[in-house]
């Protein structure tokens, strides 16, 4: 039976996760140890169902088990000290799902460098926000260390990249990707000219496309991780700072809450409007599309023609093009996909579980 051990914030996929295995996985895994930032809960066998299933159903219910049941800590890597103690070190697959930054960094470091342990994450910033020597110290221990499922693993896009430029020297030339699948939700309702810019991205946030701020989604950081894992994984020693970002809407914005914010891009209203006719009279539309071309990475939006694989999306599709050396132009691979909802993130962590030998 393999031990799990997960790590969780206040996001819904560490309750999707603990679901997940206690319907799916009993018979191969249990979950022996829960954490936050400030409390863990741990039982070496396998910690109460009901007490499982009392976490799973709501973040207030986990709260109220935590206050209950938990013990304290004082910072992260105890936890890792923590196994030891109970002399399972070798034996814990750590479950990364939180988007905590500095902390998580030296957590992974720890785990990987410091025990004999396993980590699946689903965060992107260990990887994604600092150096490269950071980053090549933790993809090192790959057959310890999972990261596929930080950017579209359910389309293979990473592992497609790892193998193809790790595993046979088959040079990334570069990648262009329209990625997240609010911005694309946001875009092929743009391109039907019926509703104007904030009341697609209301109706974006009502139908549950967007995280609470909608702003967090069309912000340029989200994107820019993701660039910037996949461009390192192409052989590229770049940085956050090193992605040419042009922002969908200026960030201006960013200040404001849900409703004021909503008032507040109503201003950019008949740009989009506008914008959507010029194009459209030229057979083109618009794409908010990000690319790696060798060393320099670029997000913004951008007019394509129709009819290209670019335009073929629609809802909440994604969609990559990469080229390498035996893959080129007129015959590059291209890669097609659907938006990772909180269950699909939960999955492809129990996924990549179950690929560790231990």
């Amino acid at each position: 039976m393999k031990k799990i051990f997960i790590i969780w914030a206040s996001g819904n996929v560490w309750r999707e996760l603990v679901k997940q295995i206690l319907e799916n996985d009993s018979e191969k895994s249990v979950i022996v140890w829960v954490a936050n930032s400030r409390s863990y809960i741990f039982d070496i066998n396998w910690i109460d169902k009901n007490i499982l299933e009392f976490i799973s159903n709501s973040r207030q219910s986990a709260i109220e088990i935590f206050s209950e049941k938990s013990n304290k800590f004082g910072k992260l890597t105890d936890l890792v000290d923590l196994i030891k103690d109970n002399w399972l070190d070798g034996k814990i697959i750590f479950a990364d799902v939180t988007a905590w930054k500095q902390e998580l960094l030296e957590m992974h470091d720890y785990i990987l460098n410091n025990s004999n342990n396993f980590l699946s994450t689903a965060n992107k910033n260990p990887i994604s926000l600092y150096s490269m020597k950071e980053f090549n110290r933790l993809i090192n221990l790959s057959d310890r260390y999972d990261t596929n499922t930080t950017v579209m693993w359910w389309g293979w896009v990473l592992n497609f990249v790892d193998e193809r430029y790790n595993k046979i020297n088959d040079k990334i030339r570069n990648i262009s990707w329209v990625f997240s699948w609010t911005l694309w939700y946001i875009m092929s309702e743009l391109e039907k000219n019926e509703l104007s810019f904030s009341k697609i991205v209301k109706q974006a946030k009502e139908q549950g496309y967007t995280e609470p701020n909608p702003w967090d989604d069309l912000n340029w950081l989200d994107v820019a991780r993701k660039v910037v894992i996949l461009a390192r994984y192409s052989g590229m020693n770049v940085d956050i700072n090193d992605v040419i970002v042009n922002p969908l809407i200026d960030e201006k914005y960013s200040k404001f809450e849900w409703n004021d914010f909503l008032e507040a891009i109503k201003a950019e209203d008949d740009f989009f409007h506008n914008k959507v006719i010029e194009v459209s009279k030229q057979n083109k539309c618009l794409r908010y599309i990000w690319k790696i071309i060798w060393w320099k990475m670029t997000v913004w939006l951008k007019v394509v023609e129709k009819n290209s694989d670019l335009w073929w999306l629609s809802g909440t599709a994604n969609l990559a093009i990469v080229e390498t050396d035996i893959l080129e132009n007129p015959v590059p691979h291209v890669i097609k996909s659907r938006w990772a909802w909180l269950a699909v993130t939960a999955a492809s962590v129990r996924v990549w579980i179950s690929k560790f030998k231990i």
